[in-house]
């Protein structure tokens, strides 16, 4: 929120020409194709669809159009340069205004807070974010996700390499995975925390919710584990269906953890809507969002414990997994690779709904400042002393008064409020204009 207007995004200041990234693997639906001062407020803008990379779409307003590098069409990766601030449109000051859109996008999707995507941000101009370290993955532990796909790896290798839990396919609606059995013992012979999960198929797709948990739980037969419920189907699901899901396993005496998703699909498949995870019973979030997907190992290509994502809610509730990546290599195979904030003995309780792991101090909440809190001083402190700036240091010049009234009067009548220099200006625009005047005469 800017001082005196209620609006959808946050505000950078930043002297004209700053270099703006693109945030995440997209494609331009406007850019430097649009005309000079045409977009209602921005002047110019750049809109940046991503939803197939990260379920989100970007607008970066008050851009200087000569600056804009793409154009509608362009596809653009993460930390490529796409343009430059400005001070087009309706400003009080150079600055970019950043706003962010859940799915489907601009057009039909909700505004969300940019600072849960921006907080955090690696730094830009495409460099690879620096391998983690013991410091920044301290006390998370990091499991795989298999079924026939990866029919031969041997988790024995996988935990000899710090993989501490796995997590097993038992069917695809009724398709019965043929490696449930060979992964889980090859899994519990090497030590490692187990977990089974289920494909939900949309009864739509000619198989009931009944038939595929029979035929879950024949897979599993002797050798039953908690089992997540796999939630990204083309067809969506009913959280009806979920739920129902969930009761027929409970029924069978197999626990359900919670539920695996991506935030697409969460945000804009649910049939009726996104549904809150608690109101509903459906437990954890076990959520994926892989970003730019690099190879390599877990820890190499974990982006760390304060990395976003960790924030993000699905259902108003943050993961308690968090599936980061689908090319982790790891015994010699490319697979799914997921992070726990844990012991491995919490995670055990995680599956299994137990109390067994000792208490541990909580992390931290403390924010570490970040780029969105840096630039929220920025621009507190340019609203008191003025956009002008030399070297780097604000010059505190302050404000032209006639700039000053003229936005102030335009939000007045907008909104019904202004900034408090917008308001000192127009309450005592006679005396500032005698002052003005006494200086011109001497």
């Amino acid at each position: 929120m800017r001082w005196g207007d209620m609006h959808a995004g946050l505000d950078f200041a930043c002297p004209v020409g700053t270099p703006i990234y693109a945030p995440a693997d997209g494609v331009v639906i406007q850019g430097k194709d649009r005309a000079q001062g045409s977009v209602n407020g921005f002047g110019s803008w750049i809109w940046l669809d991503c939803q197939e990379s990260v379920g989100k779409d970007f607008i970066f307003g008050h851009v200087h159009h000569p600056g804009i590098l793409v154009k509608a069409g362009d596809r653009v990766r993460a930390g490529q340069q796409i343009g430059v601030s400005g001070n087009e449109g309706r400003t009080t000051g150079p600055h970019v205004h950043a706003e962010v859109y859940g799915s489907p996008g601009k057009l039909g999707g909700k505004h969300q807070d940019p600072a849960l995507y921006f907080a955090g941000a690696t730094a830009p101009g495409g460099a690879k974010p620096p391998p983690s370290t013991g410091g920044s993955s301290m006390g998370t532990i990091f499991g795989v996700d298999v079924s026939y796909f990866q029919d031969g790896m041997s988790l024995k290798r996988a935990a000899s390499e710090g993989i501490q839990f796995a997590i097993i396919r038992t069917t695809d609606g009724t398709f019965k995975d043929r490696c449930y059995r060979s992964h889980l013992d090859d899994a519990e012979g090497a030590g490692l925390v187990t977990a089974a999960y289920h494909y939900l198929r949309n009864p739509s797709e000619g198989t009931s919710i009944a038939q595929q948990v029979a035929a879950s739980l024949s897979v599993m037969g002797d050798a039953k584990r908690p089992i997540w419920l796999d939630c990204e189907n083309a067809r969506g699901l009913s959280v009806e269906h979920i739920k129902e899901f969930k009761r027929r396993f409970n029924d069978a005496g197999v626990h359900v953890p919670g539920i695996y998703t991506y935030v697409p699909w969460w945000e804009g498949k649910v049939i009726g809507g996104e549904p809150d995870i608690d109101q509903h019973g459906l437990g954890h979030v076990w959520g994926a969002a892989y970003g730019t997907n690099p190879t390599g190992a877990p820890k190499s290509i974990y982006p760390g414990d304060n990395h976003r994502q960790w924030s993000y809610p699905l259902g108003n509730k943050k993961p308690s997994m968090w599936q980061f990546g689908s090319n982790a290599t790891v015994a010699g195979f490319e697979v799914d690779i997921n992070a726990f904030k844990g012991t491995k003995d919490q995670v055990r309780d995680l599956f299994y709904d137990t109390k067994a792991a000792k208490p541990s101090a909580p992390p931290s909440t403390k924010p570490k400042e970040s780029t969105v809190s840096v630039n929220y001083a920025h621009l507190g402190l340019e609203q008191l002393a003025g956009s002008g700036h030399k070297d780097g240091e604000p010059t505190f010049t302050g404000w032209r008064i006639d700039d000053l009234i003229t936005k102030g009067r335009e939000n007045l009548r907008r909104y019904g409020s202004a900034t408090v220099p917008q308001m000192l200006a127009i309450a005592h625009e006679q005396t500032f204009r005698a002052i003005i005047a006494e200086g011109k005469q001497s």
